[in-house]
Parts: structure tokens; sequence; C-alpha cells
């Protein structure tokens, strides 16, 4: 690290205790509260680690509900900051966490790998070099990582693990992996893999189903999925294959089992997605009279309301009758000039906004050889 970056790591701990400061005015109060109140389960019993860990996912990550962040509004109210501090404090909304396999200490610099995007991040600490003592190579590290010029700085709280304990550092990162795919795809690698991944994936599907769309009673939609996952299974191993478990499927919710019927939609860039009364919306778009009924009606708006319902599911709709589907929006949003060709895109993009604010990913998560193998044993 030169003097320079030397002096931006130290700078870098300045503006992060002024941050915590900032955030701890009573304008966020309410805000605070109701955001640990929502993720800070038991937290009448947390130790101080937990409390800190929580608030830096506060300041540097929740949005408020004006939509920004408190290190937004912090850099804002500080018009003094130079463009290179503004630009790395605004760089910390992007936290790398989860678990770190300790590679090696590098100078001042602790050397680590993730073991969820299988990167590695040459990592310092503003309290000194010192704090690495407790860190020797091959153990783990939990811990939440900020840029800091081209390396990274230890933010909020770190729990150490033992070289022993590799499979509760392997379980934390597999839960990460499956449950936010955002982080492994910090990887490029790991990204053109899970497309990868995903486009077999779907060719599969259709091979089973005969279509990328497929519309059945939510009473038999589990069955269907499982069965789809055991031919998935096959397709990999083998039929019958020895010494495997039986495939893995996910348990659907009941609003989708108990709905009156169920779209399975396995799109190029969205993956596979389950829509609930989609026979109901699929009826409105081909008859838009059907509208009259309360039924109907509730169910199609929802489609244009409801987030988790991608524009791709509204555009297949509306692409089997444009004609049809201008008459659709018309009707549900009374827009009496509205015309699918000319305003569709247009629309989604006002009712999904959060839809295109994000960039293309996968849906499925390749794991790493390790963590593969683990879960395997499990």
């Amino acid at each position: 690290m030169s003097m320079s970056d030397g002096a931006l790591l130290r700078r870098a701990g300045d503006l992060k205790g002024e941050l915590v400061a900032f955030s701890q005015q009573p304008r966020y109060a309410r805000a605070a509260s109701s955001f640990l109140a929502e993720y800070g389960n038991g937290l009448e019993d947390a130790d101080e680690q937990r409390w800190m860990l929580l608030w830096d996912c506060f300041v540097l990550e929740h949005r408020l509900a004006n939509g920004r962040t408190v290190v937004e509004q912090f850099v804002e109210a500080r018009p003094d900051l130079p463009e290179v501090e503004r630009e790395m404090v605004l760089g910390w909304r992007d936290v790398v966490q989860g678990p770190f396999e300790v590679q090696r200490k590098d100078g001042s610099a602790l050397v680590v790998e993730s073991l969820v995007d299988d990167l590695t991040y040459r990592v310092r600490s503003n309290m000194g070099p010192a704090v690495f003592k407790q860190m020797p190579s091959r153990s783990f590290i939990i811990a939440r990582l900020v840029a800091v010029g081209d390396e990274w700085m230890l933010s909020g709280p770190v729990q150490i693990l033992r070289a022993s304990d590799r499979d509760i550092a392997y379980q934390l990162a597999l839960d990460m992996s499956l449950r936010t795919p955002e982080a492994v795809f910090r990887n490029p690698d790991k990204m053109a893999l899970a497309w990868e991944h995903q486009r077999a994936d779907r060719a599969r599907f259709v091979e089973f189903f005969g279509t990328d769309l497929l519309v059945v009673p939510g009473e038999q939609t589990q069955e269907r999925l499982d069965d789809y996952y055991t031919y998935c299974r096959d397709a990999v191993l083998g039929p019958d294959p020895k010494d495997v478990p039986p495939a893995v499927s996910m348990s659907l919710p009941p609003d989708l089992t108990d709905a009156e019927t169920v779209a399975l939609i396995y799109d190029e860039m969205d993956g596979l997605g389950f829509y609930a009364e989609f026979g109901l919306v699929e009826e409105a778009f081909a008859n838009p009279d059907l509208l009259r009924r309360r039924r109907w009606r509730e169910q199609a708006l929802s489609y244009i309301e409801d987030d988790s319902v991608e524009p791709m599911v509204l555009r297949r709709l509306a692409a089997r009758d444009p004609e049809k589907a201008s008459v659709v929006f018309r009707r549900l949003l009374k827009r009496p000039r509205f015309a699918w060709s000319r305003d569709g895109e247009a629309l989604l993009r006002e009712v999904k906004p959060g839809y295109f604010d994000r960039p293309p990913r996968p849906r499925v998560s390749p794991l790493s050889e390790r963590l593969a193998e683990f879960a395997k044993r499990r």
C-alpha cells in the first residue's frame, strides 16, 4: 500500500467513525428502531457484536422511507469531502460479506479468500495490523468488507472461527450462496457459469414439459415440480443412481398449491418462476370483457402491481394479441388511449421500476467444488 493509500485508509477510519456518529442523530431513531425490530430477533439477549453488525447493515445498506441510505445522506451533508473520499464512502454501500478463509498475512494486510465468490481480498483494518494476530492461516473470519482504494477494510465486528470449525464456515457460505446469489456473482466467472447452468436447466425443462410455459392446477404443482427435478437428477447422474440421495426439489408455499391454477414459466433471462391464478389472467387477456367481473379484474391488476411478477409475464400475455392487451390495460388503468405496441414498454418501466433498476442476473447459483462436496456429505 502506497503512502497515499495508507493515508486513505486512515481517512477511511476517520470517516467511518463520523458516519456512525451521523447515523445516531435523533432523525434516524424511528427508522433504526423499525429496522432492528424487523431484523434483530432476540436482540434483548444480543451481545455487542450483534448490535454492531446490525447497525453497520442499517447505515450502509438499509433504504429509508425516502428510498435513500444513511450513508448517501451523510455524503450529501458533507460538501467539503473531496471527490475521491465521496466516491469511496458511497462505495461502501456495496458491502462484501460472508465467511472468508485466511490465506496469509502480507505485510500489514491480511489476504483472505471468500467461501462465497471464491475471490481473494487484501484486507486492512483501521485499528491497525495488530488485530490480525488473532487470525492465523487456515482460520475463518465472518466479516464485512468495504473498498478503500484498491484494497478492502473491515467494517463492523469480526467473528473468528478456528480451522477445525470449517464445517460451520462452509454451512454459512452455502446458506448465503443459495439465499443471496448476487453475492456469488461478484465473481464474473461465476456469473458466466450461472448463465450456462440456467440455459442447460431451461433446456431440460422444455424437454421434460414440451414448453417453457406450463399451466397446471395448483394441487398438482408440487408433484409436477418434483417429477421435473427427478428428471433433472437422472439426466445428470443417470437413472437410479447408487449412493445418491433422492432428487432435491423445493417446497411450494400454500398460496401456490391452493391456487386454482399455477403457471410454471422458465424464461431465458428470468429463470424459473411460479405464478398463482395465471389461468384467470390468461382468460382476461383473451377476453377483456371478463374484467367486468371482480375476480378476473383483481387478479389481472395484481399481475401489474405485484413486483414478484416480472415484466416478461405481461409481455408474454400481451404478445398473444396486442390489441386485446391494449383493451385490458385501458380498462384496468383507466387510460383510454393506451396502446400496447406504443406504450407497453414504458408502462412496464413505470409499474415495475425495481426490476429495471437491477442488472439481469441468473436465478441459479453455482457452488464451488468445496461447497458442492460439503453439501453432498451433509
